[in-house]
């Protein structure tokens, strides 16, 4: 046996110092850190020194110790993410010379040696656990308070009317029956079953007591909000258009009440756009169809689109009310072409029907329906996400995305880049355009504004300033006057990396916000791991990409994307405390590789080629001897003029870890006081409780900031809630300082925000909702056990969850 472990071990040394040696040696050549060839030399020679059983082993292992420990500190300080690959591996190897085994080692062959110094090994092991002991969880900063307004905002009904809240997007409930000082008592009240599967992203809505909701393919529900017993159902039976993971989304529902002049069945009406590119608007008591409303209550959201796949446009975010109209833009899919589906935005009469305006940016001067032959502008920036409304100054504002493809702009045309990566302000009576701010120009990074704007007043220097705040996936938030989209503080217009591939064509500058920022700078040194290995795979992998920053060009040879094109923010967008004009976001910190191909490079892949592009796309085709896809080059949406594709994946470890390559936090939850344009506090947001290395839950409670679904909301209690990071809880925070006040367990991890409302006996009761199956590990819904990913759904659908105080307990 002590031979067997004393080979062992040797072997262990010998392939670990390869392991370092070499790659650390191309390392350098790359221009990085010496650390891994130094490192890995040295292994190499304490294995040497073990197969000769020599005690200098002992020495020269010490000796790595003791210099991995100088090095760890002078790059990671004393934060213990950064330290833990550094310093951990080191000293559980080291652990060897201090058996009983080492000792008998030095006995066999080597009986003159003197006896081992264990204090060689351990001193400088004993440094690194105080240094581990000493370190700091990274991520949580606290500021201040923020300010506080002498007069509150109005009094709230207690609905939860749109899906933000109110028309602006606040997320904000002027509530306060659960507060600061009670909110620990929380408990769950009741629980339904959509009987829904797979996706379940909506944020309910409640009025009068009534929740309205939809789940995957766009079935509604309605339930009564003080028991959550089912009121009446509506299933369209819609089927998924394309193997896509938005292609069953659908994340609210709209709620329209018609004046008292109306005289149909029809009074209360919610409406739900379509995976198929409908509106349909149904009762809000009985859950029939508006008959007055389109055709029979449904009105076809193609006509004027042209021809095109049916995957190629459908809706997935909710109609915006606008006063009587209801505002639609539309989900046209990512595919990597030209000649998509157009993005224009049209409202529609929310009675009959009726279309009243269409705004197509590449044909402005038409404000209805294309003459006859003719179809909206194809291809141009859509807007898939939520809008926002401001009744006083009767404006829709719309987020746009960019112009198709996402990674080459070489072929876009003068309107596309205008309006990419913007948010436009359309008159909601005519759809004529106020104003437009751009938060990126030429965007090549798949830098849509994904998020709804939110409507916020602040003040500065003693005047109340009616404002906008635009969430952006650069982890950027831009706060503007929503009257003439001029910015309330100044917006800096700075230089960018430069050089991109043949073909394309860059902004000199960008718009930088002065507001507190989510896209720290990489560095080599952020490079993690759970090894020094994996983590030295991931430098390598760092310096062979082209990174300068945010606003990198793509290019062939690969480049580092940060954030990556899932933000930053992204659909769910920022909540406010519209009482005091303070923000809280919750970015994700996550990145992206990506690789730009040509299309001969995709048509030599052939039966690969899907893979990039779907098996949908116009570009493959079934081939007839073996059913496998492939590229004609006969693309017939202007596959010629597309220079390069775009392969983005996320900058994950290569070793099968399932962790990112750099270290945390991975996303934070932040608090921003929009008045004076300060900090308050940030953390990370969620921990690895249900997460770990190789897909094997940790267990560990420890703030990493995991990836993050939706939003937040604030109340008037002065608490912010969440209930989308990726760890199946939902959490309460003080809005002031970031104090973690309330956590409960979910069944699952949710992707939807929260809401809360008041119910008809007068509780405040907080919602949320969770899919079924959901991400990673859900829990069992009796048993609360943690399932794996191959455990059978069990066929009742998402969670809607509702949570109030114990009676007794409410004011």
């Amino acid at each position: 046996m002590r031979s067997f472990v004393h080979w062992a071990y040797a072997a262990l040394l010998v392939i670990v110092g390869f392991l370092l040696a070499i790659p650390g040696g191309f390392l350098i050549y790359l221009g990085g850190s010496f650390y891994y060839l130094v490192a890995g030399l040295m292994i190499l020679a304490t294995g040497w020194f073990v197969i000769r059983r020599s005690p200098k082993a002992q020495y020269v292992f010490a000796a790595i110790l003791a210099g991995t420990a100088v090095w760890s500190l002078y790059e990671a300080g004393l934060d213990l993410f950064a330290l833990l690959p550094r310093l951990a591996a080191w000293m559980v190897v080291g652990m060897y010379f201090l058996t009983p085994w080492y000792r008998a080692s030095l006995k066999g062959d080597n009986t003159q040696s003197k006896p081992p110094n264990r204090w060689l090994t351990g001193l400088p092991t004993l440094v690194g656990v105080a240094l581990l002991v000493a370190a700091t969880l990274p991520g949580y900063e606290q500021n201040g308070t923020g300010t506080v307004r002498s007069l509150a905002g109005a009094e709230s009904s207690g609905n939860w009317p749109h899906y933000g809240n109110d028309e602006g997007g606040s997320r904000f409930a002027a509530l306060e029956q659960i507060n600061i000082a009670n909110v620990g008592g929380l408990q769950e009240i009741w629980r339904y079953r959509t009987g829904v599967e797979e996706d379940f992203k909506a944020t309910p809505l409640a009025v009068d007591g009534r929740l309205y909701l939809c789940a995957a393919a766009n079935v509604v529900i309605a339930l009564n909000g003080d028991t959550g017993k089912e009121v009446w159902r509506y299933d369209p039976g819609l089927e998924p258009l394309a193997e896509h993971q938005y292609a069953i989304t659908c994340r609210g529902v709209a709620y329209h009440m018609a004046d008292a002049s109306y005289s149909g069945s029809c009074p209360a009406r919610v409406v739900t756009a379509t995976i198929n590119a409908t509106l349909i608007a149904l009762n809000a008591e009985t859950g029939a169809l508006c008959e007055d409303f389109g055709r029979d209550g449904v009105v076809d959201l193609r006509t004027g689109m042209g021809e095109h796949l049916p995957s190629d446009y459908y809706h997935t975010s909710p109609p915006t009310v606008a006063g009587d109209n209801l505002v639609v833009g539309g989900l046209v899919t990512d595919r990597q072409d030209l000649g998509l589906p157009s993005g224009v935005v049209r409202a529609f009469n929310a009675i009959s029907g009726e279309l009243v305006w269409a705004w197509d940016l590449g044909n402005p001067d038409n404000r209805g329906l294309p003459t006859e032959g003719e179809r909206y502008t194809p291809g141009t920036p859509n807007v898939w996400s939520i809008m926002s409304y401001d009744a006083e100054l009767d404006l829709v504002f719309a987020p746009t995305g960019n112009a198709n493809p996402d990674y080459f702009g070489g072929a876009r045309r003068e309107f596309d880049d205008r309006y990419s990566s913007a948010v436009v302000a359309i008159d909601a009576s005519t759809g004529e355009e106020r104003w437009t701010f751009q938060t990126v120009r030429h965007d090549i990074w798949d830098y849509d504004v994904p998020a709804q704007p939110v409507l916020v007043d602040v003040e500065r220097d003693g005047e109340r300033i009616p404002s906008i705040v635009i969430p952006t996936k650069m982890g950027e938030l831009f706060l503007l006057d929503r009257r003439d989209g001029s910015p309330v503080f100044p917006i800096d217009d700075l230089p960018v990396p430069q050089d991109p591939e043949l073909g394309e064509y860059l902004s000199q500058t960008q718009p930088f916000s002065p507001l507190p920022s989510f896209h720290p700078f990489r560095e080599e040194a952020d490079m993690w791991g759970l090894t020094p290995i994996d983590q030295m795979v991931c430098r390598i992998e760092y310096r062979m990409m082209r990174y300068e920053g945010m606003y990198t060009p793509p290019t062939r040879s690969g480049t580092l994307i940060a954030p990556g094109n899932f933000g930053g923010f992204n659909w769910g967008s920022v909540s406010v405390d519209a009482d005091n004009g303070l923000l809280i976001a919750a970015p994700m910190l996550l990145a992206h590789r990506l690789l730009l191909v040509t299309p001969q490079q995709v048509a030599d892949a052939g039966p690969q080629a899907a893979l990039l592009l779907g098996e949908d796309h116009p570009a493959v085709r079934m081939t007839e001897d073996d059913d496998a896809p492939a590229i004609d080059p006969a693309d017939p949406f202007n596959y010629e003029q597309i220079a390069y594709y775009g392969l983005p994946i996320p900058f994950m470890s290569r070793l099968g870890t399932g962790i990112p390559c750099f270290e945390p936090p991975w996303s934070q939850i932040a608090a921003i006081d929009l008045n004076t344009n300060e900090l308050m506090w940030s953390r990370p947001a969620g921990d690895m409780r249900n997460s770990g290395p190789f897909g094997i839950r940790s267990g560990l409670p420890i703030e990493v900031g995991t990836a993050i679904r939706a939003g937040t909301i604030t109340t008037r209690g002065g608490l912010t809630f969440l209930s989308s990071t990726m760890d199946s809880s939902v959490r309460a925070y003080d809005a002031r300082t970031g104090e973690e006040k309330w956590a409960s367990d979910l069944p699952g991890n949710g992707q939807s925000t929260p809401m809360t409302f008041t119910d008809r006996s007068g509780r405040q009761t907080l919602i949320v909702t969770v899919p079924n199956p959901s991400w990673i590990y859900p829990r069992d819904p009796t048993t609360g056990k943690y399932l794996d990913s191959t455990t059978p759904r069990d066929g009742h659908g998402g969670f809607v969850i509702a949570y109030a105080l114990p009676d007794g307990e409410t004011p």
